[in-house]
């Protein structure tokens, strides 16, 4: 598989280079953060099942036999294509494991131990270990065993209660945030570890520890001053749809052909907004200037404003809001979001090829300045497994026969 670096800029191997990480996880929340690890230069080792793989690869729609789903999460990294309930598979998991730094999984609780690859397996092979495990709710707990998937912990942490029109049912957040924050909470506290074991106070510790990341605690963290509402008030606001419980003119508003988003948090802000109006008058009215004032007289400031903003164009009315100062946006779709010249500029796509498929296209991360300079697109199923297995000193007829089996 050949590399490709990203043009205009200098290859660097990344601020993780150097690092190896043996990589058990699947679908989206640990292929994420190893991905992200990959990204920042580790040299990442995806161990997959014998028979299908990641199950995130039978995921549809596909592009030249990959699917979106498989390659949006496993950039950078090498395949081997493992049966860990084999003894011949269990070896060479454990061989891996030995000169690894990170071990990730994301399993049920108790499955890498029935496979005699848990912590306290791969510990004594290998003192230095960082061993991270994502779950739903943690390996500890009431909740531990519970199967979770992101909209059961969405349901389980409160954040789908936020989320909904005012008087509507609370829906589930689009984007997989159980997943993904899960994903970044788990990619800090590995980095973190490896940073206390090598770099820490006195030299670091030269030892190892356990990581135990819970998609629930994650989406807790998640709810940020909503938890801080529930906190300090004992309840919680209400569901406010694209708006802001407190906080107003906050939100989607129609305008002539179109919604925008108008997100006025400031005092001044909200002066900028009525200059852009053309009514300068209500800057200093004192149910309106401020942000508390605001809030509580919602109704009879919608009543001034909607009817203005209806009046204009979304162009004319970005035009204008950008003019002063105003926080606003158009709400774009997925396409207009990636197709424009700011996207591209933050290089944000990266568009790599493989051998065997060809051209495929992957949304980058926001980790220019630390992440490696050239990237491999994601690997088929077993593609590096020889390659591995000669790398941690196993003969040629020893491959061979695993192989075979």
């Amino acid at each position: 598989m050949q590399p490709i670096e990203k043009q205009g800029r200098r290859a660097v191997a990344g601020s993780l280079a150097g690092v190896r990480v043996v990589d058990f996880t699947h679908i989206i929340s640990g292929p994420l953060a190893t991905q992200t690890l990959a990204d920042l230069g580790a040299d990442v080792i995806k161990v997959e099942d014998h028979h299908g793989g990641d199950v995130a690869r039978e995921l549809a729609p596909h592009k030249n036999g990959v699917s979106h789903h498989f390659a949006a999460f496993n950039r950078n990294k090498r395949s081997i294509r493992v049966d860990l309930k084999s003894p011949l598979g269990h070896q060479a998991a454990m061989d891996l494991i030995r000169g690894a730094d990170v071990v990730m999984e994301n399993f049920s609780p108790g499955v890498m131990a029935k496979l005699g690859l848990g912590y306290d397996d791969c510990r004594k092979v290998n003192g230095r270990l960082v061993y991270c495990s994502i779950s739903g709710f943690g390996q500890t707990g009431p909740w531990a065993q519970k199967r979770s998937l992101d909209l059961v912990a969405q349901a389980y942490s409160g954040v789908m209660s936020t989320n909904g029109a005012a008087g509507g049912p609370p829906l589930k957040v689009g984007a997989p945030i159980g997943d993904t924050t899960a994903s970044m909470f788990a990619t800090i506290a590995v980095i973190s570890a490896l940073y206390e074991r090598d770099a820490g106070a006195g030299g670091g510790t030269g030892v190892g520890k356990y990581v135990d990341i819970g998609m629930f605690d994650a989406l807790l963290t998640s709810l940020a001053n909503w938890g801080g509402y529930y906190h300090t008030t004992g309840t919680q606001p209400e569901r406010v749809g694209s708006g802001h419980y407190v906080t107003t003119p906050y939100g989607a508003f129609e305008s002539a052909d179109g919604e925008v988003i108008v997100a006025v948090y400031t005092d001044g802000a909200w002066v900028g907004l009525c200059a852009a109006l053309s009514i300068p008058e209500f800057a200093a009215d004192g149910r309106f200037s401020t942000g508390p004032a605001r809030g509580a007289n919602r109704p009879a400031l919608h009543a001034i404003i909607c009817p203005l903003l209806k009046a204009l164009t979304s162009a004319q009315l970005l035009a204008l809001l950008e003019q002063h100062g105003v926080p606003c946006a158009p709400i774009n779709t997925i396409a207009q979001a990636f197709e424009n010249p700011h996207a591209e500029a933050r290089d944000m796509t990266l568009r790599l090829t493989h051998p065997a498929y060809g051209e495929v296209q992957v949304t980058s991360a926001p980790l220019r300045d630390v992440m490696r300079g050239t990237h491999t697109a994601p690997p088929l199923h077993g593609e590096h497994t020889a390659e591995i297995l000669a790398e941690l000193g196993w003969s040629a007829a020893d491959i061979e026969t695993f192989m075979r089996a």
